[in-house]
C-alpha cells in the first residue's frame, strides 16, 4: 500500500500523549496520526486522483469552422459591408 506524503505543514494532537506534534512536507506520518490530517490540501495527490483534465471556460473554436455570418461576405468576395455615405443636398432650389 503506498502511504500518502504531506505537502504542506500541519499541527496535531496525538492521540496518546496528548503532545502537540508538527508533520512536517514530506512526512509519511502513521496511519493513526494520517487521519488526524483532514485537509485533503494538506496530502500529495497519487497519479491516478487527479481527476479530469482542466479545461479554459472560452477557448477559441479549433474545429476551422466560421461563423455563418463571415461565411457569406468572406465567400463572394465583398468582405463586410460597408454603409455608404450619404450625398449632401444641394441647396440650390431649382
Amino acid at each position: 500500500m503506498l502511504v500518502p506524503r504531506l505537502i504542506a505543514a500541519v499541527y496535531v494532537q496525538d492521540p496518546c500523549t496528548r503532545e502537540e506534534l508538527i508533520l512536517l512536507p514530506g512526512d509519511e506520518p502513521s496511519p493513526e496520526l494520517a487521519a488526524l490530517v483532514t485537509n485533503p490540501d494538506a496530502w500529495e495527490a497519487s497519479p491516478g486522483e487527479c481527476g479530469p483534465e482542466p479545461f479554459a471556460v472560452g477557448e477559441p473554436d479549433t474545429s476551422g469552422q466560421k461563423p455563418a455570418d463571415l461565411e457569406a461576405g468572406e465567400a463572394s468576395g465583398d468582405g463586410p459591408k460597408k454603409s455608404v455615405p450619404r450625398r449632401a443636398r444641394s441647396s440650390s432650389a431649382s
